[in-house]
Parts: structure tokens; C-alpha cells; sequence
């Protein structure tokens, strides 16, 4: 497909890439004019040939003053040079429309489409897993189909693929997502040992964490709406760092286990709260070595099931590293703060913890 012609630039006859200030130009004499029609007045611009230079693609480098000149009598306008402010909202602008009409960035669209490889069936029976490892990660995955699977398909039945505008209709849309969490959460044996607080606890400072790391498993939007609402409801920069997040979990979707476990470990962290608004001394729990040693269980059988799924010690290793950094890299400010306390969800979770406890 041939490029459409913009004709001649109008200030060194080169091939112009299009209108640049209310001119056609090419694409140095753009910059050049950039750079320079917002120093006049500060920078002195002198021509050593009495202001009558040729200014051509050849030779427009020879003289700024007459090629200045030059663009100025052609027509471009300096009014229309933006501002690095102007330019950056600018920019936002478009960002923000390009996620509205769901179109995501074809690097990060081939992401969602590649499963890791670094993850294979290994033939090698040194990496088998322990037959009390096979006995629990069964527990688990029959945990979360049981709670979680089931309650997004019941729920792909009643609520429509829309588009929200608020937190408020966002949370209610997700509400059934951390529900069924906690219910799987208290299918975990080792979760379900501690006191109904420090389970309270767990759950209020992992909302984000469980909300992040189940959003992929469980969402019931399309991708495209699922951009718009967070470009609603979050703002453009965390909109994209939600979107790169679930292309970082999109290539886990591909395996039974990583995810759930991953869930299961990031709860089972005392002191991984990512809300920094305030600090809650009720927040800190009564058994900190129990749930470490809880969470130790289920990092080394986690360690154990990549083992089985590696081609070898090293790609284990590897991927074990993604694992780290990909979570190093959600500790950013702006996603740390992105989900505020909220009474209603601490509601929830009191609810939740304290009817399971009587079942």
C-alpha cells in the first residue's frame, strides 16, 4: 500500500509528511520550527549573507535565520506550538480514547495470546511432586472451582457485559468476585485455623491483592469494557497499569494451579497491605509466625509444582524470578493506593468470615 503524498514542503521543498502549523512541511523543518519560533526574542538568530540565503533540503541547515524567516512567511504559526504541559494532555487525550475504543497496544495484545515457556509437562522424575503435594493442590483447585467458578457462572447469567462509570457500580460488579474468594480462602485448611480475626485481618488488607490476582480468572466484561470502566473509574494511568497487569496474569491462565496458589500466598502475608493512606494498628495480626509458616507450606509446594512443570532446574529458577519481579512491580505508589478502605467491602468480609465459621 503506497503512502499518500502530501505534496512539497513549503520551506525546503522536500516531501512533506503533512500539515505542521497550518503548512505543509517535511519532517526536519516541523522540528526545526518547533525548536526555534519559541526563542525568538531570547535567542538572536543573524544571518552572515545579508538575509538572503536559499533555503532547499540541501542547504536549510546552512542558515536558521533565513530558514526562521522562511517559515514564518510561508504561513506557520507559532501559536500553535504546544506547550510540554499542553503536549502531555494532549497526548493523554488520545491515550484515553484509544482505551475507550478498547484497543490495546499490539505488544501488549500478543502477551495475552502467549502462554510462558518456561512452563512444560516435565518427563523428568526428579521434579515429580510429593504424593501429599498432589493431595493438596487437589483440595485447592476443587476449592476454587467449587466456589469461584461456580459463582461466575451463575453470575454470567444475570449481570450484562456493560460499561461502568463509578466506583460505586464498579465494586457492586466485583463484589461477587471477592465473595467467592473468601469462600475459597476458608477452604483452606491452614486459612481456616486462625481466629476469625486475624482472617478478617488477612482478607482487609489483601482486598487489592485478591481483587487483582482473581480479576483475570473471573471477570465477566469483555476486555474492551473492562478498559473503559477502569479509564472511568481509575484514571488513565492506572487504567494502563491495570491493563499491563492483566497481560502479566493472562499468560498464568494457560495453567490449573499458579494463579490460585499465588492467591493463596499473597493472603497468607501479614504485612503486605498496599493501602498507605493510613496505618491501622487493629490491621496487624495476632499470629504473624502462623500465618508465615502457613504461607511457607504453600511457597514451597508452589516452588515444587513449577519443578514438575520445568524443563529443568534452570527454567524453574526463571520462572520462579518472573514470579518475584512481576509482584515487586505491583508495589508501585499509584497501584498501591488505588483501592481505598471501604466500609461496605469491610461489611463484606466480617459477613463472610463469620457465617463460614458457622457452617
Amino acid at each position: 500500500m503506497s503512502k499518500k503524498d502530501h505534496g512539497r514542503c513549503f520551506v525546503c521543498d522536500d516531501a512533506a509528511i503533512g500539515l505542521n502549523f497550518g503548512v505543509p512541511t517535511c519532517m526536519p523543518c516541523k522540528a526545526f520550527f518547533r525548536r526555534n519560533a519559541t526563542k525568538l526574542g531570547v535567542q538572536q538568530y543573524v544571518c552572515q549573507n545579508d538575509g538572503d540565503c536559499i533555503i532547499s533540503y540541501k542547504f536549510r541547515r546552512s542558515c536558521n535565520c533565513c530558514r526562521l524567516a522562511k517559515c514564518f512567511r510561508v504561513g506557520m504559526d507559532k501559536g500553535m506550538i504546544l506547550s510540554d504541559e499542553e503536549r502531555g494532555a494532549r497526548n493523554q487525550l488520545v491515550e484515553i480514547n484509544r482505551l475507550k475504543r478498547g484497543k490495546i497496544p499490539k505488544q501488549q495484545c500478543a502477551k495475552w495470546m502467549q502462554p510462558s515457556p518456561l512452563l512444560i509437562i516435565s518427563t523428568n522424575p526428579l521434579y515429580g511432586l510429593r504424593p501429599n503435594d498432589q493431595v493438596i493442590l487437589g483440595n485447592i483447585f476443587d476449592a476454587y472451582e467449587n466456589n469461584c467458578t461456580v459463582a461466575k457462572n451463575v453470575q454470567l447469567q444475570r449481570v450484562p457485559d456493560i460499561q461502568y462509570t463509578s466506583l460505586h457500580e464498579y465494586c457492586n460488579e466485583i463484589s461477587f468476585e471477592f465473595r467467592s474468594c473468601i469462600q475459597f480462602l476458608n477452604h483452606i485448611p491452614e486459612f481456616a485455623r486462625f481466629t476469625i480475626d486475624d482472617r478478617v485481618r488477612l482478607l482487609k488488607n489483601h482486598f487489592g491483592i485478591i481483587a487483582n490476582m482473581s480479576g483475570p480468572m473471573m471477570r465477566l466484561m469483555s476486555l474492551k469494557n473492562a478498559i473503559i470502566t477502569w479509564t472511568n473509574v481509575f484514571g488513565i494511568e492506572i487504567a494502563q497499569r491495570l491493563l499491563k497487569s492483566s497481560a502479566l496474569l493472562q499468560a498464568y491462565l494457560n495453567d490449573p494451579m499458579i494463579l490460585k496458589l499465588l492467591i493463596v500466598i499473597l493472603v497468607l502475608s501479614s504485612s503486605n497491605g498496599r493501602n498507605l493512606d493510613y496505618i491501622d494498628i487493629d490491621q496487624i495480626c495476632d499470629d504473624p509466625l502462623g500465618i508465615f509458616s502457613a504461607q511457607n507450606i504453600y511457597v514451597e509446594i508452589l516452588w515444587r509444582y513449577i519443578l514438575s512443570r520445568s524443563a529443568s532446574h534452570k527454567h524453574a529458577v526463571q520462572f520462579f524470578n518472573k514470579l518475584i519481579i512481576w509482584e515487586i512491580e505491583q508495589m508501585d505508589p499509584i497501584v498501591k493506593n488505588m483501592w481505598p478502605n471501604s466500609a461496605e467491602f469491610e461489611e463484606i468480609i466480617d459477613m463472610d468470615i463469620i457465617d463460614d465459621s458457622a457452617l
